[in-house]
């Protein structure tokens, strides 16, 4: 499940890098030299944007575990009675600290819950304008008349 959950920020990421690059691939040079990316794929790659974030932060919430809200402060760590027990059982995997093992679940619990989560999701959600307003302009660039026309001409319906 860790591994599969491990391969998704990544197909999403390449999709955006994907799209970003076809928008402007599909793109036009105007008179006056400027250059205008192809607005379907733009679109789409500002919706994947919207999500993403999300998406990501969900994994590593679930990723992390109950750890993510329920981490002891660093004064418990600390504590002459607290410190050493939270040592013992907080040990994860070999080779990795329990210092280093805090140090990540406070990074995503920051991410995804703290102060930075204000800049990292909201932003990422209406940074590049209402998800609506790019579902609209998708659903109007996409032509749906013309992809009936191929479908029915791929299955061989004659009309």
């Amino acid at each position: 499940m860790a591994r599969r959950q491990n391969t998704f920020p990544t197909l999403r990421t390449q999709n955006i890098a994907g799209t970003a690059m076809a928008s402007s691939y599909g793109g036009k040079a105007t008179p006056s030299g400027n250059f205008l990316p192809d607005v379907m794929m733009a679109n789409i790659c500002k919706h994947n944007v919207t999500k993403l974030p999300y998406e990501i932060s969900r994994l590593a919430q679930d990723l992390a575990g109950g750890l993510i809200v329920t981490l002891p402060a660093d004064k418990e760590f600390r504590n002459d009675v607290a410190g050493p027990m939270l040592e013992k059982y907080l040990k994860g995997k070999k080779g990795v600290t329990v210092e280093n093992r805090r140090r990540i679940l406070r990074l995503i619990e920051n991410m995804t819950m703290g102060r930075n989560a204000v800049g990292y999701l909201s932003e990422s959600l209406h940074g590049a304008g209402s998800p609506q307003a790019q579902r609209v302009l998708i659903q109007r660039l996409f032509e749906l008349e013309n992809k009936k026309r191929l479908a029915k001409h791929l299955a061989g319906i004659v009309e």
